[in-house]
């Protein structure tokens, strides 16, 4: 039996073995982009696809490290504006805390809008068009997310410890839980209305301006006794007897006689907290923005409850402290000294519109019967002290009883020289005489009223008429006629006639 050759595998027309075919690579290198290189020392190298997915690999992990170190406290630092905010994080307790934590709202889809926005601020560094005061929002869900603050509104009254430099130590009780989850003063507060930037070289520190403007706006001295949310509900009265310049005193004897704070340290609060309307300029170009001005709900959700605008932007301060309204006391003839608590307007605590007479007689306005007569010099806008220039008081009087400045024909001369020479004291006569008689009229009115037995309309009529007479003759008295002749004329001719209807009213029948 013969042996039969294997047969071998020829290529057409030449005889020789056909080569094997390449060997695919593997699965994972054809994802990727890759092949074979047979026989050579590299066995793989990219395709032109593999090329392209390199690069996006690059770039992808590119991104991925930048926006990871831009996530990095050192990366703010790196534009020199920041350098200040760097420092103030860098010495607080948050010092541990990454900027994004706080800058950006808890989840993901907020951390890409978040890396965006800084994307955008990032371009505006490059291109040199971006701001010299860094705005930033930090919102109460980054303050209260898991691991920082969510249990601070569970806490209840804690102890805030405040230290100033040479001064003693002041501990205010606070509840967060009131101030965010309720209404304060009709206005939604946020973390960073009272925590916020305005302290410079101290981060996210409590400015105490913001909690002064809350509880003492609209505060009026010597008619209400407690500031918003009293006085011992923020810091309590010293336990112990303390000092002053007439002995010991003991503070819990005068509050449990429910005696006002007020009554001794009405010097502890200055200032109103007004808006000037100009501030609105500096942000707003509008006038149909501008025009809202008044509107103080709209300003407040717009700009304290939607945005982090600091109340001082807008506010002027409110000082609060023993020393808020410290003036160098007056020298007395016997070489002591007087000071009193808030002298600059205490007139008013006892002694209110006092010059309201004068006031509405001036601007023309309050009478009945006559149409609004403002005073001419009140339009050419001439104000009180054109006029009341001379001093009442002299010498050591003025010392102790204060001072008056009183209207004279010399501040008549002044501005009118001889045109209205002698003329004051010629208004002064004509306006007492005509008031005497309307003061006369009204008399006999009312002793005609209570001589006749009025009944049903015309009794009201008659007393509507004495009531009008009765108001225009204490308004051009209290008010001072001369202030504005005109006016005060016609205010008497009408108190005149009034009181002659119910002088001529007939006596009632049988």
């Amino acid at each position: 039996m013969s042996h039969v050759e294997p047969s071998k595998s020829t290529t057409p027309g030449d005889g020789q073995p056909a080569p094997a075919a390449p060997k695919k690579p593997p699965l994972w290198a054809r994802v990727i982009g890759l092949r074979r290189r047979p026989n050579r020392r590299l066995r793989y190298v990219p395709t032109r696809r593999g090329w392209i997915t390199l690069v996006l690999l690059v770039m992808l992990g590119t991104l991925v490290g930048l926006a990871e170190y831009s996530m990095q406290p050192e990366f703010c630092r790196s534009c020199h504006l920041m350098e200040p905010y760097y420092q103030a994080w860098h010495s607080s307790t948050h010092k541990n805390v990454p900027c994004s934590d706080c800058h950006f709202e808890p989840g993901w889809g907020n951390t890409i809008k978040g890396k965006l926005q800084a994307s955008s601020q990032a371009v505006k560094f490059l291109t040199n068009t971006y701001g010299s005061k860094p705005h930033a929002e930090v919102r109460d869900s980054s303050c209260l997310r898991d691991g920082c603050h969510e249990r601070r509104l569970l806490e209840g009254k804690v102890d805030w410890h405040i230290d100033r430099p040479g001064r003693p130590r002041v501990t205010i009780k606070f509840d967060h839980a009131p101030h965010l989850e309720q209404v304060r003063r009709g206005k939604h507060l946020r973390c960073v209305s009272c925590h916020s930037q305005i302290v410079q070289g101290q981060h996210i520190t409590v400015t105490l301006d913001t909690c002064y403007l809350c509880h003492f706006k609209g505060f009026q001295h010597g008619r209400h006794e407690e500031a918003l949310g009293g006085c011992t509900g923020c810091h309590e009265a010293p336990k112990d007897q303390i000092r002053i310049s007439t002995g010991l005193f003991d503070h819990k004897e005068y509050i449990s006689r429910g005696v006002a704070c007020i009554s001794c340290h009405s010097d502890s609060i200055r200032g109103q907290g007004e808006v000037p309307r100009q501030v609105c300029w500096v942000c707003h170009n509008q006038p149909d923005q501008i025009a809202r001005y008044d509107e103080s709900q709209f300003v407040h959700d717009n700009h304290v409850s939607k945005h982090k605008v600091e109340c001082s932007s807008c506010h002027v301060q409110i000082q609060h402290s023993l020393e808020a309204n410290f003036h160098k006391p007056t020298r007395l003839p016997d070489g002591g000294f007087a000071s009193l608590a808030n002298d600059n307007g205490a007139c008013s605590r006892c002694h209110e519109r006092s010059h309201m007479g004068p006031n509405l007689l001036y601007t023309g306005i309050g009478g009945r019967g006559v149409d609004d007569m403002p005073s001419p010099m009140y339009r050419a806008q001439v104000d009180c002290i054109a006029c009341h220039k001379i001093a009442k008081q002299t010498g050591e009087t003025a010392l102790f009883a204060g001072q008056t400045f009183l209207a004279m024909q010399d501040t008549c001369n002044y501005c009118h020289r001889d045109k209205y020479k002698n003329t004051l004291k010629e208004w002064r006569q004509s306006v007492d005489d005509h008031l005497r008689r309307a003061q006369a009229a009204f008399d006999q009115a009312k002793a005609r009223f209570e001589k006749v037995s009025l009944q049903g309309d015309a009794r009201k009529q008659a007393l509507a008429a004495l009531d009008d007479a009765d108001h225009n003759i204490r308004l051009v008295k209290h008010g001072h006629g001369v202030h504005n002749v005109n006016y005060a004329t016609a205010l008497l001719n009408y108190a005149i006639q009034r009181s002659q209807q119910v002088a001529a009213a007939p006596e009632a029948g049988p």
